[in-house]
């Protein structure tokens, strides 16, 4: 009986590992996951910049650019969350370990400096972005997640216009 119990029991370990591994198998061959983990990442990325902005600028416009960002970028989330979903594809909760960095290390800065530092920041990493979308939008596997892309693209143009107004 004990080893028909312990039979049990790993037979169950067995094949729930297996499910488990499936399961990842089968997220990583999803069509344009890697693409909207990064966007999840770099979403959440913006928002808390647009929050440290809102808390740290020192001229309107940044203040203003700030909440635009945080604003703009949940919708941007929104969208993304839903079509995630759709795809059987879990999101990133929190940004990357150098984005982390970067927001650690603007969040020391004030006044002039942070909106100064702050801006360099919007205007790289939204070019950055702008050519990820692109790339997406272009070459992506998925119908889905090419259209979303392509649909995001004007808006991060217009965050880039905006940082760039901004920084002259």
């Amino acid at each position: 009986m004990k080893k028909v119990c312990m039979l049990i029991v790993a037979l169950v370990f067995v094949i729930g590992w297996s499910s488990l591994l499936f399961a990842q198998e089968k997220a990583e061959k999803v069509p344009g996951m890697r693409f909207m983990m990064y966007a999840a990442r770099d979403v959440i990325f913006h928002v808390e910049a647009g929050k440290l902005a809102v808390q740290r600028g020192s001229s309107e416009g940044v203040k203003k650019f700030g909440q635009h960002e945080i604003d703009h970028h949940t919708q941007i989330n929104d969208e993304l969350m839903q079509l995630a979903s759709k795809k059987g594809v879990m999101l990133p909760k929190k940004m990357s370990k150098r984005e982390q960095e970067t927001l650690g290390k603007l969040g020391k800065l004030s006044g002039p400096d942070f909106d100064k530092a702050y801006l360099q920041m919007e205007v790289r990493d939204h070019s950055k972005d702008l050519s990820a979308f692109q790339k997406e939008a272009k070459d992506g596997k998925d119908p889905d997640v090419k259209a979303w892309a392509a649909k995001t693209v004007a808006a991060i143009e217009e965050h880039l216009k905006m940082a760039r107004d901004l920084s002259k």
